[in-house]
């Protein structure tokens, strides 16, 4: 499956991120040090975690543990919230006193499987969440705090574990989707950084390339070519904030053959040229 490594940028004093994202939103298949959830708000969505497919109905949340290579495919007219925490949230001896690490790892991670009680009371607090999030009062942060303990007591508490429950298979028709997809993002993942031409791709997704154009589309939310210099982009961004290696060479390396495909491409998707981010977010010291 291809993955890459996401950092979020999450307040270090905080220990918590909140993200509104539009259905139409591909996330390709990634891992972060991070916790995640996410509340469905309106409509259906497929998703992957490792290597498992789901399907999210209107409300539904899911659980992204920290490492979880995982996905969601692009589902015009839906919505979703993103919640992201790291251990930060917490002091050290209460994780250590509560075990939360390994509590937390063995919940089971979408709610197709839980009780719908439970389900509703979880994103009864996750909405409320949202409303402090657009609130301005100088106590906005410690009722945030306040309700993401609440939320995870629950989580760690009431939440089946992985060994209670038997998964619940999306549809068929959801299923190949997801199964061609990981065809695809594996093939990106191990040829990105060289020539990959529409029929190569459409050959491994067992389509021809009119098809594979439209299937891609239609579940993606964006071309190939667009989804494919979007993930070279991602791949170089990494690169710029974490090696001292030159822009050129770096963006070869990305799988990119031109210099001003790559500067239209980067400037376009990051809202800065590659020096500028590199200047901004390096982690070398």
């Amino acid at each position: 499956m291809a993955i890459y490594l996401e950092m979020p940028k999450i307040d270090p004093k905080l220990g918590f991120k909140f993200i509104k994202n539009r259905g139409d939103i591909l996330t390709t298949p990634h891992w972060h040090r991070e916790y995640e959830l996410i509340l469905l708000t309106k409509g259906k969505l497929n998703l992957g975690i490792n290597d498992k497919q789901y399907q999210l109905k209107d409300n539904g949340i899911a659980f992204f543990k920290s490492g979880d290579i995982h996905y969601i495919v692009a589902t015009p007219d839906s919505n979703r919230f993103v919640y992201q925490f790291d251990m930060n949230l917490f002091n050290e001896s209460m994780i250590k006193d509560s075990d939360l690490l390994t509590k937390l790892n063995a919940v089971s991670q979408v709610s197709t499987l839980w009780d719908d009680s439970i389900r509703k009371e979880m994103s009864d607090i996750l909405l409320k969440i949202v409303e402090e999030e657009d609130n301005t009062q100088t106590d906005m942060n410690f009722i945030i705090i306040s309700l993401m303990y609440h939320l995870i007591s629950i989580m760690v508490r009431q939440l089946p574990t992985t060994k209670d429950v038997k998964d619940i298979d999306v549809n068929l028709k959801s299923k190949e989707i997801l199964e061609t997809l990981n065809k695809v993002f594996t093939y990106v993942e191990s040829n990105y950084q060289y020539h990959i031409s529409l029929q190569d791709v459409a050959g491994k997704a067992g389509f021809s390339p009119y098809y594979f154009s439209r299937f891609f589309k239609k579940n993606v939310g964006q071309t190939f070519i667009e989804f494919l210099n979007n993930y070279r982009i991602d791949k170089s961004k990494w690169e710029i904030i974490n090696t001292d290696a030159s822009i050129s060479d770096i963006l070869v390396k990305s799988g990119f053959s031109s210099n001003k495909t790559f500067y239209r491409n980067f400037k376009f998707q990051v809202g800065m040229s590659p020096n500028q981010y590199r200047k901004k977010y390096s982690l070398i010291e």
